[in-house]
């Protein structure tokens, strides 16, 4: 078994009857607080995947009630975020773009019809950099920006008409 780090954030911080509940619920490996004002509990979880890693502890906070809303990820970034990552200026990867330098087909921002500040995928960008930029940059386990997916259809899955012809995405 491999031990995996990660952190989730929760919908609040628990209650001390809950920090006893926790423990009984599998949760000795986590330590909990706060971090930017939100309610967190880091994991050091030992599992044979990073994925049952995750979905363990979201179903031992479950059962005390708590609510994960996500697994903290690096995965969206602004223009200078990608340009720290990657060595170059804001203005450089704004470039890429808009087409303006380099090859073209930089990944789409999450956000396109947004007035402001665009985010990318990471996930995305970083595969785009190594095949026409040949950078050679890692890429977060993507199975981080998958369990906040899957968290985030599970929160609003009763909420979506037809959620079962949805879900046939994940099978073709």
């Amino acid at each position: 078994m491999t031990t995996h780090v990660f952190t989730i954030v929760l919908d609040r911080l628990p209650t001390d009857v809950e920090f006893e509940d926790l423990f009984s619920a599998g949760c000795d490996d986590a330590s909990f607080g706060t971090e930017g004002n939100l309610p967190i509990a880091e994991f050091d979880r030992e599992a044979s995947s990073l994925a049952e890693a995750i979905v363990s502890a979201v179903h031992s906070l479950e059962a005390v009630g708590l609510s994960p809303v996500r697994v903290v990820d690096q995965d969206l970034l602004t223009l200078a975020d990608i340009g720290a990552r990657l060595g170059q200026s804001r203005e450089s990867i704004r470039r890429y773009v808009t087409g303006l330098r380099g090859p073209g087909g930089f990944p789409p921002s999450v956000n396109p019809t947004r007035e402001g500040t665009a985010f990318y995928r990471w996930s995305e960008v970083a595969p785009w950099a190594r095949e026409h930029l040949q950078i050679d940059v890692s890429v977060e386990d993507p199975t981080l920006v998958a369990a906040n997916l899957m968290l985030q259809i599970r929160r609003f899955r009763e909420r979506i008409a037809n959620m079962p012809t949805l879900s046939k995405l994940l099978t073709t």
